[in-house]
């Protein structure tokens, strides 16, 4: 056992360096499987691995992460971003620090579209920027709250982060889907009221009231947008489509706006983002196949069964464990981005988590969002990076103000761990 605890060590060591997670992954479980077998050029070694990669990416919920991909690609493109924010802040501009709170919602309801939160940073972050800057709100104020409310994107259904933990917990992603929707409403609203008292203590505008006429116009311009998240969460939940078959739909639903409605690209420009989403894909897949091998080869490897009884010694209170888990998250996320740390870490830490009675579902979401941070956090931070050209604000500056964001999620993360039934309520309801 000690053998794969050090090629778990080992693979930690490849993705600090810089190594690529997916070829990182595929070396150590050569490795490990090489351990099972005594020898590296045994054929059942390579034979093992190529079986085990296979046999995880032939999976039908995979359909759904190029599909999401897509969705968000298109959505960004097609004229939806700016009519969404356009009417979501039209209805709270008269609060004091309006933007700021249309900023949380539009990011809320952008996540129930493209289940990324870069997605939701490049696309609605140009719009968001733009606007509150026209409206006196200061450069830091309005980058932190346009990086932080992308959190929300992997949280609100659909999820690709959700997806991914899915397909290797071998849990349904539809109850994963529904488990998310009230942690991110929550996480909505602990930023909403930590805008309110930026907006009050700094003195933030408050624009006037919408007339009847403004806002029947810009509903009905982002009429169609709107009806994303509901398709896609009112599909599954009704039973109309799965999962997978959401994030078709949601596909052709962005390509049809685009093309049709709105026409804000053509054919060329289409072609373009089905390569990108390819390209996307393709990385995301090799990462999900050589995790895989990895997974089952620490399986085989007891890991996962010392583990637990490791655990079992310090602490025989899930609640505890859950507490020590996201410390464990924390550290990972500096580290290493959100999906291939779900990928890695699922096969090991989940039979621990069962052992101590935790709902896979409630474990998935927990995990999720406490990885989530890891998008704010150096030095990978990939929605900090991805803002810099965006916000004009130093990659430095940036982590500093993003700062109290981060603690109000690791909050809600330690109420979910607190009171599961904010996760598990609607999945033992409604599925």
């Amino acid at each position: 056992m000690i053998v794969y605890v050090l090629l778990a060590c080992g693979l930690i060591v490849l993705i600090i360096i810089g190594f690529p997670v997916g070829f990182g992954a595929g070396v150590i479980a050569t490795l490990g499987a090489a351990n099972f077998f005594g020898d590296i050029t045994d054929p059942r070694v390579s034979s093992m691995i190529a079986r085990l990669a296979f046999a995880k990416i032939d999976n039908f919920l995979l359909l759904a992460i190029p599909f999401f991909l897509l969705a968000g690609r298109l959505m960004n493109t097609g004229g939806i971003t700016g009519r969404l924010f356009g009417f979501v802040s039209l209805t709270v501009r008269p609060l004091k620090g309006g933007l700021g709170h249309a900023n949380v919602l539009a990011s809320m309801i952008f996540a129930g579209m493209s289940g990324s939160a870069t997605a939701d940073a490049v696309g609605l972050g140009a719009v968001e920027m733009k606007a509150m800057l026209d409206e006196g709100y200061s450069r830091h104020f309005s980058a932190a709250i346009t990086a932080a409310s992308s959190l929300i994107g992997p949280i609100i259904p659909p999820s690709i982060a959700m997806v991914a933990y899915g397909v290797q917990a071998e849990a349904s992603v539809g109850a994963l889907f529904m488990g998310g929707i009230v942690p991110g409403i929550v996480m909505a609203l602990a930023f909403m009221t930590y805008v309110a008292c930026c907006a009050y203590r700094y003195d933030y505008p408050a624009g006037k009231v919408a007339s009847l006429k403004e806002l029947g116009s810009s509903f009905l311009k982002a009429f169609f947008p709107l009806m994303t998240p509901v398709i896609i969460v009112g599909g599954i939940y009704s039973g109309v489509f799965t999962p997978t078959e959401a994030a078709a739909v949601a596909a052709f639903y962005a390509m049809f706006l685009g093309l049709g409605i709105y026409r804000e690209f053509g054919l060329s420009h289409l072609i373009k983002e089905i390569r990108g989403t390819m390209i996307d894909c393709s990385v995301i897949m090799l990462i999900i196949a050589f995790t895989s091998s990895f997974g089952v080869v620490m399986i085989r490897g007891q890991v996962p069964t010392e583990l637990a009884n490791l655990l079992t010694r310090l602490t025989d209170n899930p609640t505890v464990l859950l507490l020590l888990f996201t410390v464990f998250w924390l550290i990972v996320g500096f580290f290493m981005a959100q999906t291939p740390a779900i990928l890695i870490l699922t096969p090991i830490l989940l039979p621990a988590a069962e052992q101590f009675g935790i709902d896979p579902i409630h474990f998935g979401v927990v995990m999720t969002l406490a990885l989530t941070l890891g998008l704010l956090t150096p030095p990978v931070g990939m929605v900090l990076y991805a803002l810099i050209r965006v916000t004009g604000v130093p990659f430095e500056k940036l982590v500093v103000l993003v700062l109290p964001y981060v603690a109000i999620t690791l909050g809600v993360v330690v109420l979910l761990i607190l009171f599961p039934q904010f996760v598990l309520f609607l999945p033992q309801r409604l599925m």
